[in-house]
């Protein structure tokens, strides 16, 4: 599996903290295991972050109401911090956000140039 080398600002500790940091403040459910490789990748940009993205996969145990048994939480190497959350359903998802409840309309748009109505409870 050879690709093209990464530099990175943060190492995987740093990342694993920032991560365990972020689920802490806003409650998030989830393990994340260490022991599998693709539990965390670096990208070279990913949607609507500048420069590197790691990629943090957590799992969790699924309802109903989610499609999958894991989410990814996204950090930015260059600002140390985490950009947003991509749920179990593929959805994207804030919770450091000034409304708490998520992406804003605008924020989403920015990163999707989408102008679909989005129906949020």
């Amino acid at each position: 599996m050879g690709g093209e080398l990464i530099i990175t600002k943060l190492s995987t500790d740093q990342v694993f903290k920032i991560v365990q940091d972020y689920k802490e403040k806003y409650k998030l459910s989830g393990t994340i295991d260490f022991t599998q490789n693709r539990t965390i990748k670096t990208y070279n940009g990913f949607d609507d972050v500048k420069g590197v993205a790691w990629l943090v996969l957590v799992s969790i145990v699924p309802t109903v109401y989610e499609a999958d048994d894991e989410y990814t939480i996204i950090v930015s190497d260059e600002k140390a911090d985490v950009k947003y959350i991509i749920d179990p359903n593929g959805h994207y998802y804030c919770p450091h956000s000034k409304g708490n409840n998520g992406m804003t309309d605008e924020e989403f748009d920015a990163i999707w140039d989408n102008n679909a109505d989005e129906e949020e409870n």
